[in-house]
């Protein structure tokens, strides 16, 4: 009886043990992650000046075509 207890406590430490190796890895991935949407992010942003520009060149360009 004492054998078997032994041997479900180290099964459990190694899967606990596994498993924080697990959220570990997921950890890592997830902040690899959000760095490159804070890379997206700031490719993506428009400011107000460059916003107007773009109404301006397709307004100009909606001109030409008249």
């Amino acid at each position: 009886m004492a054998d078997l207890n032994a041997i479900m406590i180290v099964l459990l430490a190694v899967t606990i043990i596994c498993l924080l190796f697990i959220m570990y890895v997921m950890y890592v991935r997830i902040r690899q992650l959000l760095e490159e949407v804070e890379v997206l992010r700031g490719r993506m942003e428009v400011t107000g000046s460059e916003l107007e520009q773009l109404s301006r060149s397709v307004e100009d360009y909606k001109n030409m075509r008249v």
